[in-house]
């Protein structure tokens, strides 16, 4: 039987041996799979740290960029408000003509119309009277104009009322309007 506890021992120690050699071999296995894992969990930490950068940069530029434009849009607005109340105070100035001017006006379009003679003139109620006076040789209309004045005969009207000819002249006059305002 010795023979017999002879080969058991054997075969006992030949398993532990093996047991051992596979345990080092599972502890080198786990030992290699956690450094590798270990390995990859920083490669993903730098790239989500590199990511993360990258997002807060394009983040902030989007936020400087979006106030550029706010603030951009808030001083082009200014500027056209301000360029509203300059034609706004156009048409007041050119509404309150003082009559001499206003008449000096009406005659200069006037003398640069071929007219026939037989039109008649709308003008502002506060100088029928006093364009009446001056003999021009047209017929002053019962109509009155608010702003400016028109010359109307059976088939057509040519309309110098201030207001509509500062709207119709504003597209062309508003650049160089800006430029005279807003010089920088």
């Amino acid at each position: 039987m010795s023979n017999l506890e002879n080969l058991t021992d054997k075969i006992i120690e030949e398993a532990k041996s093996q047991a051992g050699s596979m345990i080092k071999e599972a502890e080198a296995y786990r030992d290699e799979i956690v450094r590798k894992k270990t390995h990859e969990a920083e490669e993903i930490k730098v790239k989500m740290l590199e990511k993360a950068a990258f997002e807060s940069n394009l983040l902030k530029e989007r936020i400087v960029s979006n106030a550029e434009v706010k603030k951009r849009n808030e001083l082009l607005n200014g500027k056209q408000i301000i360029i509203n109340r300059v034609f706004e105070e156009a048409k007041s100035k050119l509404n309150h003509l003082p009559q001499d001017e206003y008449i000096g006006y009406l005659k200069d379009i006037l003398s640069t119309l071929n007219l026939k003679g037989t039109e008649k003139l709308v003008v502002k109620e506060e100088y029928k009277e006093a364009i009446s006076s001056l003999g021009l040789g047209y017929e002053i209309a019962d109509e009155t104009a608010k702003s400016g004045f028109q010359i109307v005969d059976e088939k057509i009207s040519l309309n110098y009322d201030f207001n509509d000819m500062v709207d119709f002249y504003r597209d062309e006059l508003v650049k160089d309007v800006a430029d005279s305002l807003f010089r920088e």
